[in-house]
């Protein structure tokens, strides 16, 4: 009996001693790559955006368009990116990396994205009321985009006992606003083996 407490006076102090151990933080660096829990993580939202940033801005519809139209660059608007899986993610991180990607290759020029449109349109209708005649946005005078960019994300799940394999379908397409024609198609794919323990602690 008396094992028995001494055994559980140990676990019990453990216990205690784990709880109180202090929070270890280090700061990563934005590079950094390492699958915690083999769900959606930045590392795949970054690989993602790469790969179809390029290829969209590799494929034939740029010089398409610079030929019919005197070498003026495209104008693109970002579009929503659903989230058609079964798990949380906040696809406007794809959305604004996609953007930036758009803007800083210097292949094309874009316009307030499908989230924040609204907020600059209420300033721009406020100035007309508040500002002075000289300084006040004038309406009607914005740059109407030559194509949307958007796409959806979806997921499927294969499992047996401990072992699991998660795949994530990112697809994209940009579609012409005045034709609806779809110009580019573009689909990556993000597939990992999560293998789990037997035991939980």
């Amino acid at each position: 009996m008396k094992k028995i407490k001494s055994v559980l006076l140990l676990l019990l102090t453990l216990v205690i001693l784990s709880s109180c151990a202090s929070l270890g933080v280090t700061r990563l660096d934005e590079g950094y790559d390492e699958d915690l829990s083999g769900y959606w993580n930045d590392t795949d939202i970054r690989m993602v955006s790469e790969k179809l940033v390029n290829q969209c801005l590799s494929a034939p519809w740029i010089l398409d368009y610079l030929m019919d139209n005197s070498n003026m660059k495209p104008t693109v608007i970002v579009g929503q990116i659903q989230n058609r899986s079964s798990e949380h993610m906040d696809t406007t991180i794809i959305s604004k990396k996609f953007e930036m990607a758009l803007v800083n290759s210097g292949k094309v020029n874009t316009v307030a994205d499908f989230y924040f449109r609204d907020d600059f349109r209420e300033e721009k209708l406020d100035q007309q009321y508040n500002a002075s005649v000289d300084t006040a946005a004038e309406l009607g005078e914005e740059i109407g985009a030559d194509y949307m960019l958007q796409g959806s994300v979806k997921f499927n799940l294969d499992q047996v006992s401990n072992s699991a394999i998660r795949t994530y379908y990112v697809d994209m397409e940009l579609i012409n606003i005045d034709s609806g024609q779809k110009v580019w198609l573009g689909q990556e794919t993000v597939k990992k083996k999560v293998q789990k323990s037997s035991y939980r602690f």
